[in-house]
This record gives structure tokens, C-alpha cells and sequence, in this order.
């Protein structure tokens, strides 16, 4: 097991652009999002005024996909079901600032900027060639 949380998280530290899917009203929706990690943590940056902050409020729920590329048949990649909160602290923000998001945001002090958590509740790593499951031990 050892062997498998390490590979996720190399995963999750390696292919942080992935599928983020929440639940709007009562069906699921899903977004590409850039993920930050700190172990199997994740936050991601989006607009407070997006209709996914109103399908969280309502639900926290989410799962992230991360790993997979196109054309490779024989790769790991990493299932996460998570609760969501969110914050505007500065200090999070100023820690997970990119240049690329001068282009989406009016610099870092935007008031409209809202970090995303998502906190593990239950992490897997998955095989494209195979159909094994590893649970990855969270504690």
C-alpha cells in the first residue's frame, strides 16, 4: 500500500490539470481545473461568481480525476472523493498565484478570487490496463 500512495501522489503532484465534478441540483457537472496539492490535499483557484460556488454551497461533494493522458493505455491514474470549502484568504492566495491567472483575474488582489479545498474522504489509483483498485490509506 505504501508503494501505492506514493505513486498517487506523484501523480497528483505531476498532472495537476484535471476533472473536477460536482453535483448541480441534481446532476453532475464537470470542470478541468489546475489543482495545488499538499499531500492529498487540494485547492484549486476559481471566480466567486461561477455556478460551481453555487453547486458547492448546496452540495460539497466532489470527485477529481487526475493522470490520465491521451493515447496512453497502460497508466496509473488517481479517483478522489472530497468535501469542498472555501476561503478568500489573502495569504493562500498570495501562496498559490500563478502569472497565468493575471489573464483570468485582475491581479491577486481581485476581490472575486476564492480558493477551493478539497479535503480526501476517500482516495484511489486506478490502472487504465487493469481493472484493480488500490484504496490509499488517508490517516
Amino acid at each position: 500500500m505504501a508503494d501505492a500512495r506514493g505513486k498517487a501522489l506523484k501523480i497528483i503532484e505531476k498532472d495537476n490539470i484535471g476533472v473536477m465534478a460536482t453535483v448541480s441540483a441534481t446532476k453532475p457537472v464537470a470542470r478541468y481545473m489546475t489543482f495545488y496539492n499538499e499531500g492529498f490535499i487540494l485547492y484549486t483557484i476559481t471566480d466567486k461568481r461561477t455556478s460551481k460556488v453555487e453547486d458547492i454551497e448546496a452540495n460539497p461533494n466532489a470527485f477529481v480525476l487526475l493522470g490520465y493522458e491521451e493515447g496512453l493505455l497502460n497508466k496509473n491514474f488517481v479517483e478522489i472523493e472530497a468535501k469542498v470549502s472555501m476561503t478568500d484568504d489573502q495569504s493562500l492566495i498570495d501562496h498559490l498565484w500563478s502569472s497565468y491567472m493575471n489573464a483570468i483575474f485582475d491581479g491577486k488582489d481581485d476581490p472575486n478570487i476564492l480558493i477551493l479545498k478539497l479535503t480526501p474522504e476517500k482516495v484511489s489509483l486506478r490502472g487504465t490496463k487493469n481493472t484493480e483498485v488500490e484504496s490509499i490509506d488517508l490517516t
